[in-house]
C-alpha cells in the first residue's frame, strides 16, 4: 500500500526535462552529436537539428563577416579576381516571413506535427495496456492512469503551440504549402 502512494507521488511531481541536442552529418557522412550550438562547426550550423527541447528557446546564432586582416573593408589585393556573377547568385537573399526563411517555417510546423504524432501514438498504445487490467497490478494500472493524463495534457499543450505556429505564420504572412 506504501508502494501505491510512492509511486503516485513520484508521477505528481515528474516534471518533463527538456534538453536540446544538435545532430549534424559531416563530409565524411558521420552523425555527430553537441548539447552546445557552439561546439557544432561554423560550416555545418545551417544543416544542424535540433532534437528534444522546445523550439521557441532554441538558440540562434548570428554569424558577423569580419574583415580579412591587412586589407581594410572593401579593399582588394592586387591579382585577387573579383566575385563572380555566380557567386552573387548563390548569396541572393531567401526570403523571410516573420524572422524566418521557409527552412525554418517548415522545420518548427515539422517538429510540432511530429511531437503530436508521437503522443498521439504513446496515448493509443497506454489506452490499449489499460484495457486488459486483469494482468496488472493495482500500482500500475493507476500509474498508467496517471500516464494517460500526464500524454493528454502534453497532447493538449502541443496542440495549443501549432495553432499558435498556424496564426503567427498566418500573419506573417507564410505561404500555405509551407505547412506540411
Amino acid at each position: 500500500m506504501r508502494s501505491i502512494f510512492v509511486v503516485a507521488i513520484v508521477l505528481l511531481f515528474a516534471v518533463p526535462v527538456f534538453a536540446e541536442t544538435y545532430k549534424w552529418v559531416d563530409d565524411r557522412g558521420t552523425v555527430n552529436f553537441a548539447d552546445d550550438l557552439g561546439s557544432v562547426p561554423k560550416k555545418y550550423r545551417k544543416k544542424v537539428k535540433v532534437l528534444g527541447g522546445d523550439e521557441g528557446n532554441a538558440p540562434q546564432v548570428t554569424e558577423i563577416e569580419e574583415p580579412t586582416k591587412g586589407k581594410a573593408k572593401g579593399e582588394e589585393k592586387k591579382g585577387e579576381p573579383k566575385e563572380s556573377a555566380a557567386a552573387g547568385k548563390e548569396n541572393k537573399k531567401k526570403a523571410i516571413y516573420g524572422g524566418k526563411d521557409e527552412a525554418a517555417w517548415k522545420s518548427d510546423f515539422g517538429k510540432l506535427k511530429a511531437d503530436i504524432k508521437a503522443a498521439e501514438n504513446q496515448l493509443t498504445d497506454t489506452n490499449a495496456r489499460l484495457n486488459d487490467p486483469s494482468k496488472m497490478s493495482r500500482s500500475e494500472y493507476l500509474t498508467l492512469q496517471y500516464t494517460v493524463k500526464d500524454i493528454e495534457y502534453r497532447l493538449t499543450e502541443l496542440r495549443k503551440k501549432l495553432d499558435a505556429l498556424n496564426d503567427a505564420a498566418a500573419k506573417a504572412g507564410v505561404p500555405p504549402e509551407w505547412h506540411e
